[in-house]
This record gives structure tokens, C-alpha cells and sequence, in this order.
């Protein structure tokens, strides 16, 4: 059966490709430039029904490890250079949502892979042994593969545990207004109408304990501060950016700090959670801190270059989180918030849901 597949998932193999066609992966900045920076690729471990390393050598060649040691295949990095460049057009060229390349699979069976993605139970995409030049360390590390070439993929994926409860107040509505509001069907229209009534959400809890407690881990005002940003991001005339959301949060200093900057203040809360998000943390299970994704993130650009945000420079992955995320509304009849209800102390309350995703 063909290979069949997205613009997300043939980019994992692109990626694989072109790192290996070029034996090095550059650094980012937070506006995705490729720095002078950059980190000599050892080996690519990628593990499907069989394990296979991929080393460069001296010779320019990468030569293909099976999980026996035993050499599999020995193929020069220019080979694997011009079949990234095929791979690429083809995907930039594509408009299907799914599409077969057979070209690049025929290259793929040469070197031992068969699938798209390779299984895991983790954030990474692709495990990595890079030389540091600085360190001089040749750690091998998991990365998580973020492409340019389809659709913006997610940060922190939506669901019922990623709804948070918000008390309407500023004014009682009787349940004619209230009925009226819910029955608006576009979502910003619906909540136009409640600031027309004079009404704000207020932070009430996370409807999840799971995530609750995932937030608490991460910082004990974090409930309130990302309820607090996802509320602005929800209002009439707001933007959805995760920069614009912070700011707007910093002027208001909901947590009254006292410090030299505020601005600073309120942006390390939301690295923290995006970093956290990015390698490791879901919303449905107990986070403990761990990183699955520990060498951070490789973002295929949209004209094919691969830059590297290494968790070593820790504030060059922040920094990039930060300035490439914004606040998303997910589907409402799947997630079920939006609509105001009655709590049980006769209150007035809406659920709003929490995605974060890539801006690009």
C-alpha cells in the first residue's frame, strides 16, 4: 500500500532528508532567521518495525546502521540532498489535504524507512546526536518537527480538559437575555453581545483537575493568568497573538506586581507554559516536568531551510514560542463552550476553551 500523507507528515521525512544532506542544522532567532550558529549532526536514530542510524562520514556519505550493527546501506549526502529538494517542491506544489509521492517513497525503501512519521509516544519527531561546539557535548536528543509548508499546527491541542468556567458579571441577566445571547450563532458576535449588556467574565476554575493541577505545577497564578489572557483574546476587537494577550494582561496587572517590569513579569509565566506545552506537557495527564521533545525545535521554513531552537539556548526557544503563537478558538459544538448557562447558585457562566497554536 502507498504512502499517503499531509504536508505535516511529509516534512518529517523532508526533514530527515535535507539534515542529512547538509550534516549540520543551523540556530534560530525568535523571527525564525538562521544564525551563523550551528550544531554538527553525529547520527539520526529513527526507530519504525526496525532501528536504523544515520551517520555521515568522512567520505560525504551517510551510511545506514541496522539494529544488528550491521551496515545497511552507504549514500552520499548529495544524494540525499537532491531527493529533500524533489520532496520539497512537491509538497509546496501539492494542494491535496493527502497525496502519495512515489518518487520519494521508491528512495525512502532504499534507506530502511516505511512509514511517514515515526511511531512515538513522546513529543519528538526525530532523535538527533548533535556536537555542540560549544560544550563540546554530543548529547543525542528529541526534537519536535514544526513545518511551514502546511496548514499552522498546534501548540497546546484543545478539548474538554482545556475548557475553563468564567462568572459573568457586571450585570444579572434574566434568562430572556440569556437565551437570546446563545442563540447568536457566530461565537465573537455572541460575546459582543454580552459586553453590549454591560457584562465581563471573571475567573471561576479549570473545569479539568488534571490540568488545573498541570497549571499549579507550572506557577500558582497560572489558572488565573492564562483564564485571564484567553478572556481578553475572546473579546470584541482583541487579537488573538499570545504577545498582544500578555500585554494587554501587564497593563492590568492583575497580580499587582511591584517589580521594575511588569512587562517581563507576565511574559515568563507564558514561556513557561509554552515552553512546557511544546516539550512535554498535555492537558489530560499528570505533568511532572519531564521533556519528551529535551533538544527542543526544528521549524521547516516555507522556503526548505531547517532552523534549530536547541533547549540549551533556552531563551532563544522561549523567545520563539512566544513571538510565533497565538490564542485559537476551537469547534464549539465539539468542545462545548461558549454558551452561558445557569450554575447551580443561580449564577450566569460560560466556558471558554484554551488552544494555542502556531501563528505560521
Amino acid at each position: 500500500m502507498a504512502l499517503t500523507g499531509n504536508k505535516g507528515e511529509w516534512s518529517e521525512i523532508y526533514t530527515l532528508f535535507r539534515l542529512l544532506g547538509e550534516g549540520k542544522v543551523h540556530a534560530g532567532d525568535a523571527s525564525l532567521n538562521k544564525l551563523e550558529l550551528y550544531f554538527p549532526i553525529l547520527n539520526i536514530i529513527r526507530e519504525e518495525s526496525k532501528r536504523y542510524e544515520y551517520k555521515p562520514n568522512i567520505e560525504q556519505s551517510i551510511v545506514i546502521i541496522d539494529e544488528d550493527g550491521n551496515e545497511y546501506a552507504k549514500i552520499s549526502m548529495e544524494k540525499f540532498m537532491e531527493e529533500s529538494k524533489t520532496l520539497l517542491e512537491t509538497i509546496k506544489e501539492t494542494n491535496e489535504p493527502a497525496f502519495e509521492i512515489p518518487s520519494t517513497e521508491c528512495f525512502m525503501g532504499q534507506i530502511g524507512c516505511t512509514k511517514l512519521k515515526a511511531p512515538s509516544i513522546d513529543k519528538a519527531d526525530i532523535h538527533i546526536v548533535i556536537h555542540d561546539l560549544r560544550t563540546n557535548m554530543t548529547p543525542e536528543l528529541g526534537f519536535s518537527i514544526k513545518s511551514q509548508l502546511g496548514s499552522p499546527s498546534t501548540l497546546l491541542n484543545p478539548g474538554k480538559p482545556t475548557n475553563i468556567t468564567y462568572r459573568i458579571v457586571g450585570k444579572t441577566l434574566n434568562d430572556a437575555e440569556i437565551s437570546s445571547i446563545n442563540a447568536i450563532k457566530n461565537h465573537i458576535p455572541r460575546m459582543q453581545a454580552l459586553a453590549d449588556k454591560g457584562c465581563s467574565l471573571e475567573y471561576s476554575d479549570i473545569e479539568h483537575q488534571t490540568f488545573k493541577n498541570n497549571l499549579l505545577f507550572l506557577d500558582t497564578c497560572m489558572p488565573e493568568f492564562i483564564a485571564a489572557c484567553l478572556s481578553w483574546a475572546n473579546m470584541p476587537n482583541s487579537t488573538s497573538s499570545i504577545k498582544d494577550a500578555v500585554t494587554a494582561i501587564a497593563l492590568q496587572n492583575p497580580f499587582k506586581y511591584t517589580g521594575n517590569n511588569i512587562q517581563a513579569f507576565y511574559e515568563h509565566k507564558m514561556k513557561v507554559l509554552l515552553l512546557d506545552s511544546a516539550l512535554g506537557m498535555t492537558p489530560a495527564k499528570e505533568w511532572t516536568g519531564r521533556y519528551d521533545a529535551n533538544g527542543g525545535y526544528l521549524v521547516v521554513k516555507k522556503d526548505g531551510d531547517i532552523v534549530c531552537y536547541h533547549f540549551y539556548n533556552r531563551n532563544d526557544v522561549e523567545d520563539y514560542l512566544f513571538n510565533n503563537t497565538r490564542l485559537d478558538n476551537p469547534s464549539r459544538s465539539r468542545y462545548s463552550f461558549g454558551s452561558l448557562y445557569r450554575g447551580e447558585d443561580g449564577k450566569t457562566y460560560m466556558k471558554l476553551n484554551l488552544q494555542i497554536r502556531f501563528t505560521k
